[in-house]
């Protein structure tokens, strides 16, 4: 089902630098225009008014704009909004003609959108961050999970509840992600705990004690149980790593120069994930026709109840997709506090724009 997700996006910005070697026709290709777009978005304001509705509306009788949305993984229930809007006409009703890409173990987005290969992608909060430090020009446009579902996953029978108790146990995870630093720099992954690489699998907590691994809440927890395994969930966003997840982005040159279809596709992907989240049956019959990777009918079902805490409160999902510029800047100081971000190449406002959004309250 999930298989080796974190593999991939861990890609999204380590593996992004090897394009700037020395001499490298990529890396002229993936700078053009960045200068030039910093002031545009700065402008902006990343809690500027959002324009017209109106405007953003397509007329029934012109032709649709095409463009490509390449996903940062296989299909699955964390993309559900952007399959939404296609599977219910929504991109169509903004005038647009939207190619799903699906991602896989090998897909990095930032590189697929420096080189023109798709105009818009998904990644995640902290992936955006990277790449910038890694002079890939990216920017955010909507953020529909907005509590980060990045968790540790300890058997229930472990007796283990808090991070503090994260002790004498192998911990499957990805060594390279930002949020291993930040449980160290926490004191919670003390000499105790023995670091294994993490594949996507969680056969190894399944089969007895003294394993935890990584996952998404909102995925490995299920495939567990449905190999009898209660677990229980250690939240990263409960210690304070929470960056948003799945968020639409694109390159600052590319919203610049396209701003009107930008716009457009901002606010049918909102409509896409209010749509997905109050009636998924339609779109999950489409993305598990896409998965190709076992993913079940029952996994996506489990993960849309899973992700509706985590995109929306109170049953208003009016805001779905808001972003703001203290949650940026928290996560842009611990990546600078982790060193694992250059201050001099940090640029929060350029990093994000919400000036297609529903201003937050």
């Amino acid at each position: 089902m999930n298989l080796s997700r974190n593999l991939a996006t861990e890609s999204q910005s380590p593996t992004f630098s090897s394009l700037f070697a020395a001499g490298s026709s990529i890396a002229l290709r993936s700078m053009v225009g960045l200068l030039a777009c910093f002031g545009i978005l700065a402008s902006a304001g990343c809690d500027s008014k959002p324009k017209s509705n109106t405007s953003a509306v397509s007329d029934s009788k012109q032709p649709l704009t095409k463009v490509a949305l390449v996903l940062n993984w296989y299909p699955e229930a964390e993309h559900g909004g952007f399959y939404a809007a296609k599977v219910h006409g929504i991109f169509e009703k903004y005038g647009l003609d939207v190619e799903i890409q699906p991602g896989g173990k090998t897909t990095v987005v930032p590189q697929t959108l420096t080189l023109g290969r798709a105009e818009f992608g998904v990644i995640n909060a902290d992936d955006v961050l990277m790449a910038r430090n890694q002079q890939a020009p990216i920017v955010a446009l909507m953020a529909p999970i907005q509590k980060g579902p990045r968790c540790i996953m300890v058997r229930a029978d472990s007796g283990i509840r808090t991070f503090e108790e994260l002790k004498n146990i192998t911990l499957q995870i990805d060594s390279g992600r930002p949020y291993v630093p930040f449980l160290k720099s926490k004191g919670l992954l003390d000499d105790s705990v023995k670091l294994a690489p993490y594949f996507g699998s969680v056969a190894q907590i399944v089969a007895g004690p003294g394993f935890a691994a990584q996952g998404y809440s909102f995925s490995e927890p299920f495939m567990a149980k449905e190999q009898g395994i209660e677990v229980h969930q250690l939240m990263m966003s409960d210690i304070g790593y929470n960056p948003y997840a799945s968020l639409l982005v694109s390159t600052e040159s590319y919203v610049k120069d396209h701003a009107d279809i930008s716009q457009r596709m901002v606010k049918a992907c909102v409509e896409g994930w209010q749509k997905y989240l109050s009636d998924p049956q339609e779109t999950n019959a489409v993305i598990l026709a896409a998965n190709k990777q076992g993913l079940t009918k029952e996994a996506l079902e489990y993960g849309v109840e899973a992700l509706k805490p985590l995109c929306y409160e109170n049953n208003d999902m009016s805001l779905i997709g808001a972003m703001n510029t203290e949650r940026w800047s928290q996560l842009a100081q611990t990546l600078v506090d982790l060193k694992l971000i250059d201050p001099a190449n940090l640029n929060v406002p350029a990093s994000f724009s919400s000036q297609y959004l529903a201003p937050s309250p």
